[in-house]
């Protein structure tokens, strides 16, 4: 009975929806610490660049894995378990893109004090 798609969804939904607030939590921190250096007027190191550049790139995924688990509710689950809610993804969905604009700001913020240090 464990090995069911269907008997799985819950536990993914909670995993996907901790995954995203881990998400927004390190774009925050990521936007904190691009701002102070631009106050600083020092340059970005190299690698928080590349971490802050995979990041965002990785929103793009993060977001379609949630669009997919969304439609695959809505075909196979809510048929077979009618009480499941959904509310854990949706709002996952929803946070998605708030946090890649906050990791696309932090990126920005990134190249400028790397220009603005030279």
């Amino acid at each position: 009975m464990q090995n069911q798609p269907t008997s799985r969804f819950p536990r993914l939904q909670d995993i996907y929806f901790k995954v995203t607030l881990l998400m927004l939590i390190i774009s925050i921190a990521l936007a904190v610490i691009s701002y102070l250096l631009v106050q600083a007027i020092v340059a970005a190191p190299l690698p928080l660049v590349y971490f802050a550049l995979y990041f965002l790139y990785y929103h793009a995924f993060h977001f379609l894995y949630g669009m997919m688990s969304l439609f695959y509710y809505f075909a196979k689950v809510k048929k077979k378990i009618g009480k499941t809610k959904i509310y854990k993804t949706v709002l996952g969905i929803l946070l998605s893109p708030a946090s890649a604009i906050i990791a696309y700001t932090a990126v920005f913020l990134l190249a400028v004090s790397s220009c603005t240090s030279n």
